[in-house]
């Protein structure tokens, strides 16, 4: 097992596998959240019906207020979000190789 941690583990030179960049969840929640009200707030200019569509900003509301958000959870069953080497087993066969735990 590592003890020192994943900085130990840089520290003396051995692999990192970091996977590809994403963004976090909470940064997809705000951008998908954001989007409507942007786009509400935008059109209200050439529409003056559409300000509902604002309304959407009740979600992020609701989420802060009962500390659940169900827009992270659906993001985080997205493919791109899921990664399928991140298992207990397979992350320490990466870990330790060959050698025993």
């Amino acid at each position: 097992m590592l003890t020192s941690g994943v900085t130990a583990w840089q520290n003396v030179g051995a692999p990192v596998n970091q996977g590809p960049a994403r963004w976090r969840h909470d940064r997809q929640v705000r951008l998908v959240a954001g989007g409507p009200v942007l786009a509400g707030v935008l059109a209200r200019v050439v529409a003056p019906r559409v300000r509902w569509l604002s309304a959407i900003g009740a979600g992020p509301t609701t989420a802060a207020l009962t500390h659940t958000c169900a827009m992270g959870s659906l993001l985080s069953k997205v493919p791109c979000n899921r990664d399928a080497n991140t298992d207990p087993p397979t992350v320490l066969a990466a870990l330790t190789g060959d050698r025993p735990i």
